[in-house]
């Protein structure tokens, strides 16, 4: 009976009635469509528009971080440059140096080399990598000419070729920086190049993981980096021809040289287009310009929106259809019946749920009313059905004077607006930002459709109090807003704490900044004193009170140290030969009592010459250090001694002309006259004799005289190749008389095979004429002479050793004196000219002798002896 009562009332509504009822269902389902789609464009707008301010930081954050690769590979090329072994000649010191440097990059560099100042390579590594290079942009670099001229550090771009394949072919960016020697004069470079492969694993292929395809291109918009295949979203040629909105491409926005973002249209390969965002930042580094470029397609962005909208779409569409197929069926079959079940039905469960609520609020209400938390509800009409009375403490309203009104924001601002409590019940979110805005509200993460603010509240309850605001909402059993509840905390006390902290923080930055800048500032002086003491001819030691290394300068320092360990925790007197210690001891015991006395002392150096050193002790000042300047003044020696030989040699020149002019001439002049009467007269018996010992005695005299000549004005020597064999034997030939007359056993020892030397054959022949005579007036009858001759190292040694009288340890200083002589004739010149003769062939003579038992002259000679100077 009922469905067909339905029938009846369906049948009795008239046409006109159910035709505006279908064409509102119509209406409304349109008006939800193009609302739907308008919410969705808008809604795809603003995901583009956050999506393309994302990749646009990507980009950013990959550019600096390039750039702080490049220049933290510039920190670490600089050091190296800075190190002694490299500002030095030291190859395989270098080569460790660049080894460490390369394995501290860790795959960051290609390659680490230094070239000297003629842009050739002295060192690099890996080894490896620098076999068959062919690109002469490497051998004979264009930069390096710009750093010589400017001192500054390069960075650019550098394609090194290797033979063999095309995709062996490495692309690199070049970063080099110059290096000075001790004198700061420019000594080549220190150059690395930066692997863009790194670059590309650490940032390119990253972006194309996460957030779509990175590039690196050029301000012209072409591709100098790409992502391989398995990483690339789309095939490019170029990104400089994309069109952006505006007729403009995207080629003139980049010379502008800033980061931004845009829709685009990108050329693809075999002509095609696709509508991409791009978004893009600049590298600033060297003295191209790069971009890192993120391309992603316009689809893939709103891809998983639409599908979202399509499924509400749909979802919604059947929905509606369903209501109102479902609605229109049930208003029409049981309308009468339902509402009278329904009628009847809420009135009996409102019944029960009053009285339930009533349980409840009254429960509620008195939990509420005793909570140490201020707290106060308002009901949907926005009035104030509870506050309890710890909110009536914090803020000194009674709950008298607030129940039942709306003037519940009147104790905080003094003025009525909405709390939070208002804005949840009328969930408005434009009110909760226009009133909450910068009070750090937001949704609460425990407690479903709350929010939480901070404020600072004045003259709350007496005081001024930072409040921590909670509200929540209040449902009925349909799951709809009746109430809502706001909870206020005074979190006054925790907020100074945190002012308080950050501030001393603050201050700890501060202080640690001034300290790490302080720090820099010591280092920079250190550094510019250390080049100073480094540049210094003279070497310096800083000793502690007892005589301790602490520093020394032009000292080979390793891992940052100040002194090496060589030196470190040494006594300075462990490095003084043994038979100078007690001297330099005794000056150190008067340095220590304030005596500062500067001494002189010999030391033998490490290739076994002996040097001469000015030793100057002082005090440092305010300290119980000392200071010891070491100075070598071995050469200043050499010129003292050279000047004082000059003086002698001028003396015996001015000597030796008066003594040719008056003296050679007239005995000349004799000797001929003896002869002539000689032959005239024939003498015989005594007569003949003194003839004849007349005759000896002018030509001792004609020898006095060249002797002097030739000391004080020696010819250059006409050197050729000659045998130094024959040069001994000859010579030795020249005193047989004077051998047979003593009696002397002569020995020789002469090497097979001797190089020839480039001497002076007859000066080589006096200056040994002279030793042999020298050996035969020391030695009695019967003597014996030894002559040897080998070939050591470069050299070739000749000794001469006699068995005769020997030379006193007192005249051992001035046998090579002018004119020193212990025998009763001749003119001491002998040993003077000798020593005349090897210097002239820049050889070595060292005379040993010991009196009684004999002396021996070793003579060295340079195989290849020096080219004499014009």
């Amino acid at each position: 009976m009922n469905k067909t009562g339905s029938d009846n009332n369906y049948r009795s509504f008239p046409a006109n009635i159910r035709i505006p009822v279908w064409l509102t269902i119509a209406a409304v389902i349109t008006f939800i469509l193009i609302l739907a789609f308008t919410v969705n464009h808008a809604r795809e707008r603003d995901i583009v528009e956050q999506f393309s301010r994302q990749q646009m930081a990507i980009a950013r954050g990959t550019a600096a971080g390039i750039e702080d690769l490049i220049s933290s590979v510039e920190k670490s090329m600089i050091i190296l440059s800075r190190l002694p072994c490299v500002t030095g000649i030291m190859p395989e010191t270098t080569r460790q140096s660049i080894k460490v440097i390369y394995d501290d990059l860790d795959g960051e560099v290609e390659f680490i080399a230094v070239k000297n100042k003629d842009d050739v390579a002295t060192a690099e590594y890996p080894p490896s990598i620098f076999e068959g290079i062919t690109d002469e942009s490497f051998k004979h670099s264009p930069y390096f000419q710009e750093i010589k001229k400017t001192g500054k550090t390069y960075i650019g771009g550098l394609q090194l070729a290797w033979e063999g394949k095309a995709e062996d072919r490495v692309q690199s960016v070049i970063i080099a920086v110059p290096k000075y020697d001790a004198e700061d004069n420019f000594s080549g470079a220190v150059l690395t190049g930066l692997s863009l492969s790194a670059i590309i694993d650490r940032y390119i292929k990253v972006k194309s993981e996460t957030s779509g395809c990175g590039w690196i291109i050029d301000s012209s918009g072409t591709i100098l980096v790409r992502p391989d295949k398995a990483h690339a979203c789309m095939e490019l040629e170029t990104l400089g021809n994309a069109k952006i909105p505006g007729g403009a491409s995207l080629k003139d926005i980049l010379t502008e040289g800033k980061e931004g973002y845009s829709e685009c249209v990108l050329p693809m390969g075999g002509g095609g287009t696709k509508k991409s965002i791009i978004a893009y930042a600049p590298v600033n580094a060297g003295s191209g310009r790069w971009f890192i470029a993120i391309t992603t397609p316009y689809n893939k962005i709103i891809l998983l929106a639409r599908k979202g909208f399509i499924n509400i779409i749909f979802w919604t569409l059947g929905l509606i259809i369903v209501v109102v197929i479902t609605g229109i069926s049930v208003a029409y079959s049981s309308a009468k019946q339902l509402r009278l079940r329904e009628e009847l039905k809420r009135l009996r469960e409102r019944e029960g749920w009053q009285e339930k609520l009533l349980r409840e609020y009254r429960t509620t209400e008195g939990i509420i009313a005793g909570s140490p938390i201020p707290t106060f509800v308002l009901n949907r009409e926005h009035r104030v059905i509870l506050w309890n009375r710890a909110c009536s403490e914090l803020t000194g309203f009674d709950a008298g004077n607030m129940i039942g009104t709306a003037q519940h924001s009147i104790p905080f601002y003094k003025e009525k607006r909405p709390a939070l409590a208002d804005i949840i019940i009328d969930c408005d979110i434009d009110v909760l930002e226009k009133y909450y805005g910068t009070k750090h509200v937001k949704k609460s993460a425990t407690v479903e459709g709350a929010y939480e603010a901070m404020d600072y509240i004045t003259d709350l309850g007496g005081k001024d109090r930072y409040i921590y605001f909670l509200a929540a909402p209040i449902y009925d059993g349909k799951g709809e807003i009746i109430a809502a509840i706001e909870t206020i905390q005074d979190v006054t006390q925790q907020r100074e704490t945190d002012i308080r902290l950050k501030e001393y923080a603050e201050t700890l930055q501060n202080e640690l900044n001034q300290n790490i800048k302080l720090r820099r500032e010591i280092e920079d002086l250190y550094n510019y004193l250390q080049s100073i003491l480094d540049s210094l001819p003279e070497k310096i030691f800083d000793l502690d009170s007892e005589g301790i290394i602490n520093y020394v300068s032009r000292d080979v320092k390793k891992d940052g140290k100040i002194i090496s360990q060589k030196f470190a925790g040494k006594h300075f007197a462990d490095f003084v030969d043994p038979e100078n210690r007690q001297f330099v001891l005794g000056i150190w015991e008067n340095a220590k009592k304030g005596i500062f006395t500067p001494y002189e002392m010999t030391a033998i150096a490490k290739d076994g010459s002996k040097r001469n050193l000015l030793i100057t002790p002082r005090p440092v000042k305010k300290t119980g250090h000392y200071i010891l300047v070491q100075r070598d003044i071995t050469e200043l020696k050499i010129l003292e001694e050279k000047f004082y030989e000059s003086q002698k040699l001028a003396a015996v020149g001015q000597l030796s002309a008066g003594i040719a002019h008056e003296v050679r001439n007239p005995l000349s002049s004799i000797k001929m006259s003896l002869q002539i009467l000689e032959k005239r007269m024939k003498p015989e018996g005594n007569d003949s004799k003194r003839f004849q010992i007349a005759g000896r005695e002018v030509e001792h005299l004609e020898k006095l005289v060249n002797d002097l000549l030739l000391y004080a004005k020696p010819s250059e020597p006409q050197k050729r190749p000659s045998d130094i064999e024959k040069i001994i034997g000859h010579a030795l030939a020249m005193t047989e008389k004077s051998v047979s007359d003593k009696h002397v056993r002569v020995e020789m020892d002469i090497a097979k095979n001797l190089p020839p030397l480039d001497v002076d054959a007859a000066m080589l022949e006096q200056a040994f004429l002279n030793i042999y005579l020298n050996a035969i007036d020391a030695m009695e009858k019967g003597g014996k002479l030894s002559i040897s001759a080998r070939k050591t190292d470069d050299r070739v040694l000749v000794e001469v050793r006699d068995n005769g009288c020997g030379i006193s340890s007192e005249d051992m200083p001035h046998i090579f004196n002018p004119f020193f002589t212990k025998k009763k004739y001749g003119t001491g010149l002998g040993l003077t000219q000798i020593k005349k003769i090897i210097d002239l062939h820049q050889g070595t003579i060292i005379i040993s002798s010991k009196e009684g038992k004999g002396t021996s002259v070793a003579i060295t000679f340079s195989i290849k002896a020096p080219q004499q100077k014009g």
